[in-house]
């Protein structure tokens, strides 16, 4: 026999059902409105703008360049910029060769700028410019306080990146002694003359002058510093001491001052 169940005893379960089911729905959407008020909230209170913007590596232009041209700001919202286009944008900025933006601890951003190094002055007529190490010439706003050679010469863009090219491959000991480079007037553009701190100057082959120079602390050593002269490395290694090469000129000096000299003591005895 089938068991028969009154409708008076299902009719509050159903209720009690349904009554459950209802403060679901209503704890649901009273959550999506209480979420949805704090976001409101967070997106109005000092808690969702930039506190501090952190930017390393900047030195051919300063960080309110870049945080200008990245358009970020103190006090403007976490979430308003995108990191996207906002790299893009300083990856177009000149000289720089990389850009990364993050987010750090909900109020903070990280910027990092990766430059073009600078690795000698180009004389211009008396206004001194950068070239980096992509061989182009930056003029900087402001002038860097950077010990790099100084360059004169070189306006051919393809010479100046290869000039660029071979003094990155140079070892720091060696790059470090170099004060200043010139390309000579009758240069076919593959020659050039380093002046060096230590007090020699050196002639070299702009092709291969960083694989010439990687042995210039053996050729010095085997001078062993009795004279300083001319190292001459673009086809073999010479060396010709300065007394050499403008001995005749100093003598030839010293005997017109003595003739001089000699003139002027004659004027006095006819006196």
């Amino acid at each position: 026999m089938e068991k028969v169940i009154d409708i008076e005893e299902r009719i509050p379960s159903m209720r009690k059902k349904r009554r459950k089911k209802t403060n679901r729905k209503f704890v649901f959407i009273l959550l999506i409105f209480v979420i949805i008020l704090l976001v409101l909230l967070y997106f109005q209170s000092q808690a969702s703008k930039i506190d501090a913007v952190e930017l390393n590596g900047a030195v051919l232009h300063d960080k309110d360049f870049y945080l200008k041209q990245a358009g970020i700001a103190s006090g403007d919202s976490i979430w308003g910029f995108s990191a996207d286009d906002a790299r893009k944008r300083l990856n177009g900025v000149e000289g720089v060769q990389k850009a990364s933006i993050s987010r750090k601890w909900f109020r903070d951003v990280h910027i990092t700028i990766q430059e073009w190094k600078p690795i000698a002055w180009i004389d211009r007529k008396g206004q001194y410019d950068l070239i980096l190490e992509d061989g182009e010439v930056f003029v900087p706003d402001t002038e860097p306080t950077i010990d790099i050679p100084i360059v004169t010469g070189f306006e051919d863009a393809d010479v100046r990146k290869l000039l660029a090219s071979q003094l990155v491959e140079l070892d720091d000991s060696v790059y470090q002694l170099v004060s200043e480079i010139r390309e000579p007037d009758e240069s076919d553009g593959d020659r050039v003359i380093l002046y060096m701190d230590d007090g020699y100057e050196v002639h070299a082959t702009l092709g291969t002058l960083a694989d010439k120079l990687s042995y210039y602390a053996e050729i010095v050593n085997q001078l062993n510093g009795s004279e300083k002269g001319v190292i001459d490395v673009e086809v073999g290694t010479y060396f010709t001491p300065y007394s050499k090469l403008y001995g005749n000129e100093e003598e030839t000096a010293d005997e017109e001052n003595a003739e001089e000299e000699k003139g002027d003591d004659s004027e006095s005895e006819d006196e």
